[in-house]
């Protein structure tokens, strides 16, 4: 599924709505029972199914299109994400998608790879973000 290009207005919006769902989970519940949890954040518009999965492969596995999500470890965000890192994120995973890569496996025990984005991307994403 390809994605329009949103302008980074409509794309920080997203990230918004993903850093402000990570963000009540990191600030209303204790992070030694979160830490290893994985959201699953919709790239259509960084919303998420309110659920909080025990394993990637769970997430996965719930989502009626599961390359239609990335999945998010809280286990890095014990400080909380902010709206333009979600943002990337979001973007980061739609490209990732795009070109082809699978990155959700409901059939992997691990629920499928991990891209990692290098800092080079990370600094080609910032900028499209202005």
């Amino acid at each position: 599924m390809a994605y329009s290009d949103d302008l980074p207005q409509a794309l920080l919006d997203k990230g918004k709505r993903a850093s402000d769902i990570v963000n009540t989970y990191i600030s209303g519940m204790p992070f030694d029972e979160i830490k290893t949890k994985y959201i699953a954040i919709r790239l259509s518009d960084g919303g998420s199914d309110g659920v909080l999965y025990d394993t990637k492969q769970d997430a996965v596995k719930h989502q009626v299109h599961e390359m239609q999500c990335a999945y998010v470890c809280l286990n890095n965000l014990r400080a909380g994400s902010t709206p333009r890192d979600m943002a990337i994120f979001i973007k980061f995973n739609r490209d990732a998608y795009y070109k082809g890569f699978r990155l959700a496996d409901p059939d992997a025990k691990d629920g499928g790879p991990d891209v990692v984005m290098t800092t080079g991307q990370r600094d080609y994403y910032s900028g499209r973000l202005g």
